[in-house]
């Protein structure tokens, strides 16, 4: 009886094994039957374009994988396949080296451009200077308005004309410069070995530039006591005479006769020749000017009633007038 039992039960747990597979197998069969009915070369839309798939290792595989696409789209029940397409990717050395060619092609038509070129400069303020001498000196005709230094020019005309006291150079876009120039006023006509000179209040001397009238004429027969330099000062302002001289000559020639040139000794001092056959010297500066005037013409009427004709007369020292 047991074995009877235990026959039937095993029959029916085939019999339930066998249901269950015909069940499965009818599911999958009916799944293959809708899945026949759509088939996606039925359609003639393109269908998402999915990554390419390359054969690459490390940082070229993860670039190819991220700029390249293979793009499948069907014709019919024909699938056609178009190239890769690659999309480059621009980093930051790029952008900058686009950046760098493009500043540099906007600075080199800038300094070749006409309009950035300096046909001449306008100078303002000069009367005995030329403005083409002043233009031949910046040297700038032609040359781009970057090459201007407004600094270095004043310093080169400066140094080239010294007859110029200031001197200001305004640099503007496109190509314009302007030049202030301020020219020093001399006041002595210095002659020396068959050379003049002209000189200023100041005592800087420079070279002598068509007509000035007025000024006080000088004849040396050497040069002056050298006037102490300062070495930071630049050339152009180094002194030829010290001023307090040129301030005694000035003076003195207002007390010499009319028409007489002034004249300079290193050891007597200033004076002017008199027309009356002698030189007359009040020395070096005009300390106690009106008393040396005084002296001096008590020598002379002395020396006229006693008959002498002198060469020289010199009160330079109060205490100690002499006479040749």
């Amino acid at each position: 009886m047991t074995t009877l039992q235990n026959t039937s039960r095993a029959n029916l747990v085939r019999q339930r094994r066998k249901s269950k597979t015909r069940s499965t197998q009818t599911a999958q069969r009916t799944t293959q039957t809708a899945r026949q009915a759509y088939h996606r070369s039925s359609v003639y839309l393109p269908v998402e374009p999915r990554p390419m798939a390359r054969r690459a290792s490390g940082r070229a595989a993860r670039n190819s994988h991220r700029n390249g696409y293979d793009i499948a789209f069907t014709l019919g029940r024909a699938n056609v396949r178009a190239p890769a397409i690659h999309l480059p990717q621009l980093g930051p050395r790029w952008v900058s080296a686009a950046l760098t060619l493009l500043l540099g092609f906007m600075l080199y038509t800038m300094w070749t451009a006409s309009p950035f070129t300096i046909a001449t400069a306008e100078v303002r303020g000069n009367q005995r200077l030329g403005a083409s001498q002043i233009n031949a000196m910046l040297g700038m005709i032609g040359q781009p308005i970057f090459n201007a230094v407004p600094a270095l020019m004043e310093a080169n005309l400066r140094t080239a004309y010294s007859d110029l006291e200031s001197v200001k150079v305004h640099v503007g876009f496109p190509n314009r410069i302007t030049v202030d120039v301020e020219e020093r006023i001399p006041v002595l006509a210095w002659y020396q070995n068959g050379v003049v000179t002209w000189v200023d209040a100041s005592g800087v001397a420079f070279m002598p530039r068509g007509e000035f009238p007025g000024l006080v004429q000088v004849a040396a027969n050497n040069t002056p006591p050298q006037v102490l330099l300062d070495p930071n000062l630049p050339v152009y302002e180094h002194k030829f005479i010290a001023p307090e001289m040129v301030q005694a000559l000035t003076e003195l020639a207002q007390v010499a006769p009319a028409g007489m040139p002034m004249i300079f000794d290193p050891q007597f001092g200033i004076g002017w020749q008199d027309s009356r056959g002698w030189t007359v010297y009040l020395g070096q500066n005009t300390k106690d000017i009106s008393m040396k005037k005084v002296v001096y013409q008590a020598i002379v009427d002395t020396l006229t009633l006693q008959g002498v004709q002198p060469s020289l007369i010199s009160v330079e020292y109060l205490n100690a007038p002499f006479y040749k």
